[in-house]
């Protein structure tokens, strides 16, 4: 269990990590496998529609390069880079 709950928290912090790098430099998230869909019944509302490449592409060709590295121990150097330097000033 401690094993899980270690691996949770190395994983939320790198999610963090890549959140603060994105929100810094203006990089706005796009879901993958989903995109916005508004309500033809409501303007004010948005919804997310599957997209129809997971299963039938992804999954079926067993590719996955194009996907956020979620497992890794490390970051992406710019992240890194990025992670170190606002540490520095803190």
């Amino acid at each position: 269990m401690k094993l899980a709950a270690i691996e949770k928290n190395r994983l939320e912090e790198k999610q963090r990590a890549v959140r603060k790098y994105n929100e810094k430099n203006g990089i706005e998230h796009k879901p993958i496998y989903f995109e916005e869909w508004a309500n033809p019944d409501d303007d004010n509302q948005i919804y997310f529609r599957y997209k129809g490449n997971y299963w039938e592409k992804d999954w079926k060709d067993k590719k996955w390069d194009h996907l956020p590295d979620l497992y890794s121990d490390t970051l992406p150097p710019e992240i890194q880079a990025f992670i170190d330097a606002e540490n520095k000033k803190n």
